[in-house]
C-alpha cells in the first residue's frame, strides 16, 4: 500500500472465531488424524494479514485449534476478527475477551459486511473487502490505537483488484493441521439464486487472480506442509469459463512439477457438466471432489428459487458425467421449501439413492440479510427473529413437520449400510476414471506414508474394532483390503466415521437443522444440560 511502510509499527492479534460443530467441518474425523484439528485455513483473515503494513508485527490464532490466550492480548495493541454469521456468537465473544484487556478491536469480513448494525460493540467496523477502507483504516490505528470514542465504520469504495492481493499469510497459521488446505482463485458469481448472498457481497462479475498467483500460493501452502488437498473456495469455479480455461494448464504443469502430490476440490454450479474441455482438463489437474449446490431435485422448486441453470442438464446425468471425469459429487440440500410437501423428505430420500452421491449437507432453510429470499419473506411477514428455533422462516408447512422430517431424512441418508453402499457405488463407477497418479517421490514421501498407515491402523481399529457399524464397514472395506485397495477404505472410513455420528447427534435433536441457526450452539453443553 502506498505509504503504508512509513506507518507507525504495531502488533496486531488476527483471531478466527471457532465453528461450532456441524455436518461440514469434520470434527468427528480429527481423532482419527494426527494433528488435525480445524477444517481449513481462513482465506480472509490471512489475506489481511499478509496485507499489513511492513514494520507491523502480527500474530495469528485459530480459535478452532486453540483459544487466544491472556498473554495474545496482552501482547496485542489491536484485535483483528473476520468471520461469518454462523460464527457471530464468537466473534462477540473475541471482541469481549480483547475489551477486558483494553485492547482496541476490529472486525471485518463478510458477517459484519452484510450487517453491520449486528456488531455495536466493536470499535473500528470493515465493511467490504480489501481496498481504500483498508488502508484508511491502518492510517487511523497507525495514529492512534487507543480505543475511540465512538465505533468508527469504514466501508471500502473501491475495491483491491484480486491481481494485487498478497499470497495469504500461511505461514503464520499450522497449515499441516487442517483437514484441507485453501486456496481462492475468483470472487463474485454471475447467478442471483433466491437464498445466497454472494452476489450481494462480492458482485455477479468475477474478479480474478492470473494463473501465475495460484501457483506461487499452491508453493507456498506446500513449503508450509499442507497434507493430501486442496479446495478452491470460489463461490463459483466456472463463474468466468474462459479464466478457467485459462488457468488449468497452468494447474496442469504445477501438478507434474509437483509430482502430482496434491488433488484439488472446488464448488461450481451442475451446468458444468456441459463443459467437457473443462472437465477434461480439471480431470487431468487433479480435481477429484466438486461441491454441487444441487439444492433440491424438484423442477418447480428450482425454478422458484432462481436455480434453473441446474435443469440446463438433467441433474443424475449431470451427476454420472462429472463421476466419469473422476470427481465424486459432495451436493447441498434445502428442507423447508415454499414446494415442499410432507413427501419431500422420502423424495430427496429416493434422490439420494438414485444418484449415489456419498455426502450431501441437507439443511433447513435459512433466510440470510441481503439475499432476495430475505427481502420476499420480510415483506410478506415471514421473518422470525427467534434464537429458540431452528430457522428464521416461517415455513409453509407446520415447523415442527420441517424439523422432524429434516431429522428422519438425515438419520437414514447416514445409516451405515446406504453411506458405504454409495461410497462402493464410487469405488467401481468414479474412482477408476480419475487421472492416474505418478509414483513419485513427493507422493511416497516417508512422510506419506506414515501418515497414511497411521491413520488406516485408527480406522481399522475405532472403525473396524469399535464401532457400532464394524459389520457395514468390512463388508465395504475388507474386499479391498485384500486386493491392496488402501485409498478407499481410508477416505470412506475417515468421511463415515463423521457422517454417521452427526447424523445420530441430528436425529436425536443435539445437532443444529440450519448450518445459520442459532439454536444449540454447542452440542457439547446440550447434552450436559
Amino acid at each position: 500500500m502506498t505509504g503504508s511502510d512509513q506507518l507507525t509499527s504495531r502488533r496486531v492479534l488476527c483471531v478466527s472465531p471457532r465453528y461450532v460443530p456441524s455436518f461440514g467441518t469434520f470434527e468427528y474425523a480429527y481423532e482419527l488424524m494426527d494433528d488435525v484439528r480445524a477444517f481449513m485455513p481462513p482465506q480472509g483473515l490471512l489475506v489481511i494479514a499478509a496485507s499489513l503494513p511492513p514494520s507491523w508485527t502480527v500474530r495469528f490464532v485459530d480459535e478452532n485449534m486453540t483459544p487466544a490466550t491472556d498473554a495474545d492480548f496482552a501482547w496485542a495493541e489491536v484485535v483483528f476478527v473476520s468471520g461469518m454469521h454462523v460464527q457471530r456468537e464468537q466473534i462477540h465473544d473475541i471482541r469481549r475477551r480483547a475489551h477486558a484487556a483494553g485492547r482496541v478491536t476490529v472486525l471485518g469480513g463478510p458477517s459484519v459486511s452484510a450487517c453491520p448494525d449486528y456488531y455495536p460493540d466493536f470499535d473500528y467496523l470493515h465493511v467490504g473487502e480489501l481496498g481504500d477502507a483498508t488502508e484508511a483504516l491502518f492510517a487511523r490505528l497507525a495514529d492512534d490505537c487507543s480505543r475511540p470514542a465512538a465505533q468508527v465504520v469504514l466501508t471500502t469504495k473501491e475495491r483491491r483488484p484480486l491481481t494485487e492481493m498478497p499470497a495469504p499469510a500461511y505461514e503464520l497459521a499450522e497449515i499441516d493441521r487442517y483437514f484441507l488446505g485453501s486456496i481462492q482463485f475468483s470472487s463474485g458469481c454471475p447467478y442471483q439464486c433466491e437464498f445466497c448472498d454472494i452476489p450481494g457481497l462480492y458482485g455477479r462479475v468475477p474478479r480474478l487472480k492470473t494463473p501465475g498467483q495460484i501457483t506461487a500460493e499452491l508453493d507456498k501452502l506446500v513449503v508450509c506442509g499442507v497434507n493430501n488437498a486442496v479446495y478452491f473456495v470460489d463461490d463459483n469455479f466456472i463463474g468466468n469459463r474462459r479464466a478457467v480455461k485459462e488457468l488449468l494448464p497452468h494447474l496442469i504443469e504445477w501438478q507434474k512439477r509437483n509430482g502430482y502430490a496434491l488433488s484439488f476440490a472446488c464448488e461450481a454450479t451442475l451446468n458444468i457438466a456441459r463443459a467437457p474441455e473443462i472437465l477434461a482438463m480439471m480431470r487431468e489437474a487433479g480435481f477429484e471432489t466438486i461441491f454441487c449446490g444441487i439444492e433440491t431435485p424438484e423442477p418447480e422448486a428450482l425454478k422458484a428459487m432462481s436455480k434453473s441453470h441446474n435443469m440446463m442438464v438433467p441433474i443424475l446425468e449431470g451427476i454420472e458425467t462429472l463421476n466419469s471425469y473422476g470427481m465424486e459429487v459432495v451436493s447441498g440440500i434445502i428442507l423447508g421449501l415454499d414446494t415442499d410437501t410432507l413427501e419431500s423428505g422420502q423424495a430427496i430420500l429416493d434422490f439420494i439413492e438414485l444418484s449415489r452421491i456419498p455426502m450431501l449437507t441437507i439443511n433447513l432453510l435459512q433466510a440470510l440479510p441481503k439475499t432476495p429470499l430475505w427481502d420476499r419473506l420480510q415483506r410478506a411477514g415471514r421473518l422470525i427473529h427467534d434464537d429458540e428455533r431452528e430457522s428464521n422462516v416461517d415455513f409453509v408447512l407446520p415447523y415442527e413437520d420441517v424439523v422432524g422430517m429434516w431429522r428422519e431424512t438425515t438419520a437414514k441418508a447416514y445409516s451405515p449400510a446406504a453411506l458405504f453402499a454409495r461410497y462402493e457405488h464410487q469405488v467401481t463407477n468414479t474412482y477408476p476414471n480419475r487421472f492416474p497418479r505418478p509414483a513419485s517421490p513427493q507422493r511416497a514421501s516417508w512422510r506419506n506414508i506414515r501418515l497414511g498407515l497411521g491413520l488406516l491402523a485408527k480406522i481399522l481399529w475405532k472403525v473396524g474394532v469399535r464401532s457400532d457399524y464394524r459389520r457395514e464397514f468390512w463388508a465395504y472395506a475388507w474386499p479391498k483390503l485384500k486386493t491392496g485397495q488402501i485409498e478407499p477404505v481410508i477416505q470412506a472410513g475417515l468421511i463415515s466415521r463423521h457422517l454417521i455420528r452427526f447424523a445420530r447427534e441430528a436425529s436425536m435433536g443435539t445437532m443444529n437443522a440450519s448450518h445459520y441457526s442459532a439454536k444449540l450452539r454447542d452440542p457439547m453443553q446440550v447434552a450436559a444440560e
